[in-house]
C-alpha cells in the first residue's frame, strides 16, 4: 500500500466515523433513533442558547454535508442508514433558543423523530432528492417543524 493509498483510507475512515455519529450509525436497530439522542449532550452543554450552542451547530453542520457525501460513495447508497450525523443537525437545530431542560428534551426529541420519520412538505421534497446536501437537508426541516411544534405546544399549555 503506498502512503497516498494509506492517508485516502485514513481520511475515509474520518469521515465516516463522523458520518457514523463514532459509529452509532452502524447499530443494526434504530439507527436514526440513536443518532439523535447524541445531540442531547450536546444541547446540554450548549444549553440551547449562545455561542456554544451555536458554534456546536455551526461545526456538526459543516462537517454534516462532507461525512455524508463519502458515506454515500462508500456504501453506494441513496441514504444509507449509517449516516446520523443529519439526525444530530437537525436535533441540535430543533432546539435552537430552546433552554436544556429534562422535560423540553423529551418533547423535542418525540417531536423530531415524528418529523423525522413522517416527512412532509419540504422535507419530503428533500428526501426525494439525491445528495448528501439532501440527506441532511429533511433533517433540518424535521428541526424547524419540532421546533416551532414545540412552541406551539408550550404556549398551548402556558
Amino acid at each position: 500500500m503506498s502512503i497516498l493509498q494509506v492517508n485516502r483510507f485514513r481520511a475515509v475512515t474520518a469521515w465516516r466515523v463522523v458520518a457514523s455519529g463514532l459509529g452509532v450509525g452502524f447499530s443494526p436497530v434504530i439507527p436514526g433513533t440513536i443518532g439523535s439522542l447524541l445531540a442531547l449532550p450536546l444541547w446540554y452543554w450548549g444549553g440551547g442558547t449562545g455561542v456554544a450552542h451555536f458554534g456546536m451547530l455551526a461545526a456538526v453542520l459543516l462537517l454534516s454535508v462532507p461525512a455524508a457525501r463519502v458515506e454515500i460513495r462508500e456504501t453506494g447508497k441513496k441514504d444509507p442508514p449509517s449516516v446520523v450525523i443529519d439526525e444530530v443537525a437537525g436535533m441540535l437545530l430543533a432546539a435552537t433558543w430552546i433552554p436544556w431542560g429534562l422535560k423540553p428534551a423529551l418533547l423535542l426529541f418525540f417531536l423530531f423523530r415524528f418529523f423525522d420519520i413522517l416527512k412532509f412538505g419540504p422535507a419530503a421534497w428533500a428526501d426525494r432528492k439525491e445528495g448528501a446536501f439532501y440527506v441532511v437537508a429533511d433533517d433540518l426541516v424535521a428541526g424547524v417543524y419540532a421546533n416551532l411544534a414545540y412552541r406551539g405546544i408550550t404556549w398551548l399549555i402556558g
